[in-house]
C-alpha cells in the first residue's frame, strides 16, 4: 500500500513537472513571435516622416548670394540675417558651369529643398539649401523695388523667336541688329538710326541676362528712359543668353532704353528714328 502511494505521488509530481515546462515553452514561442512581427515593421512615426519628405513641394528661397569663405556659396536671406550654404543638385554644375559664379553679389531666387545636415565645415554651422533652379532677381542686393514686383518681372513671359520671324516678313528694310556681348555689360552699338517701319533686333551673345526696357516705370532712374509723344512702350522681359528680342519703330524721334538688370552700370542704348 505504501509502494501504491509513493508511485501515485511520483506520478503526479511529473505531471505537474510537465505542466510547468509546457507553460515556459509556448510563453518563450509567443515573445519571440511579437519581437519577430516589430522588428519587421517600421514604427509608424518614422513611416509617417518619410511620407512627408517624400511628398514636400519645393522650398522656395529670395537672398543675396555671396562669394563662398568656405566650400559652399553663402545665401543671405532677403530682409534677414539668416544664412543658407548653397549646395547645387547633382549635374546642375554640368549643365550650368557658372551658375554661381554669374550670380555672385546679386540678388536672386531659388528652388529646392534643405539637406539632411549642415554644413559642418564651415564656423556657422549654417542649414545647407540644396538648389534646383536659381534666377537672377537683381545684378545687386541694394534694390529699391519690392519682392513681389521682381517676382513679377522675372514671372514676364519671354518674347518669342517666331514672333520675331513672322514680324521681319515682308518688310522691305533689313533689321538692325544690337548685340549684347562678352562681361562689358553694354549694347553694341549703343546708338543706332534706322527709319519709321524698321525692325531692330536684339542678341544675347553673353553669358548673362539681360533686358530690352522702353518703360520708364520699370527704370531705376525715370530719365533714363525717354520715348517720342505717341509712341509705346516696349519690354523684352528677361533674356537668357542666346536668346532674342526684336521690335519695329514706327514712330520717328528718339528712344533712349535700358537693361534694368544693369542700368546702374549705365548699360543704356539709344535709337533715332527717322521717317
Amino acid at each position: 500500500m505504501v509502494a501504491s502511494y509513493k508511485r501515485s505521488t511520483l506520478k503526479a509530481a511529473c505531471g505537474f513537472l510537465l505542466c510547468i515546462i509546457g507553460l515556459l515553452t509556448s510563453g518563450s514561442a509567443r515573445a519571440q513571435n511579437t519581437d519577430s512581427s516589430a522588428a519587421s515593421k517600421p514604427s509608424s512615426a518614422a513611416s509617417s516622416r518619410k511620407d512627408t519628405a517624400g511628398s514636400a513641394a519645393p522650398t522656395q528661397l529670395d537672398g543675396c548670394l555671396t562669394a563662398s569663405d568656405g566650400l559652399m556659396p553663402k545665401l543671405v536671406l532677403f530682409g534677414s540675417r539668416k544664412i543658407y550654404r548653397l549646395e547645387a543638385r547633382p549635374m546642375l554644375l554640368t549643365e550650368s558651369p557658372l551658375l554661381f559664379a554669374n550670380n555672385i553679389d546679386a540678388l536672386v531666387h531659388v528652388t529646392g529643398h534643405l539637406g539632411l545636415l549642415p554644413d559642418i565645415y564651415d564656423a556657422d554651422r549654417s542649414p545647407v539649401f540644396i538648389i534646383e533652379t536659381i534666377d537672377k532677381l537683381a545684378p545687386t542686393c541694394d534694390v529699391k523695388v519690392s519682392l513681389a514686383q521682381l517676382r513679377k518681372q522675372l514671372e514676364r513671359p519671354q518674347a518669342l523667336p517666331s514672333r520675331a520671324s513672322s514680324a521681319a516678313s515682308g518688310k522691305t528694310q533689313p533689321a538692325v541688329v544690337v548685340d549684347m556681348t562678352g562681361s562689358l555689360l553694354v549694347f553694341e552699338p549703343a546708338t543706332i538710326e534706322v527709319k519709321a517701319g524698321q525692325t531692330v533686333v536684339w542678341k544675347n551673345s553673353s553669358r548673362e541676362v539681360h533686358t530690352v526696357t522702353a518703360d520708364p516705370g520699370q527704370a531705376t532712374n525715370a530719365r533714363d528712359v525717354t520715348l517720342p509723344k505717341g509712341a509705346q512702350k516696349f519690354d523684352s522681359g528677361y533674356l537668357n543668353p542666346s536668346q532674342s528680342y526684336e521690335h519695329t519703330f514706327r514712330t520717328p524721334g528718339t528712344y533712349q532704353y535700358v537693361c534694368t538688370l544693369h542700368e546702374v552700370q549705365r548699360m543704356i542704348g539709344q535709337i533715332i528714328v527717322k521717317p
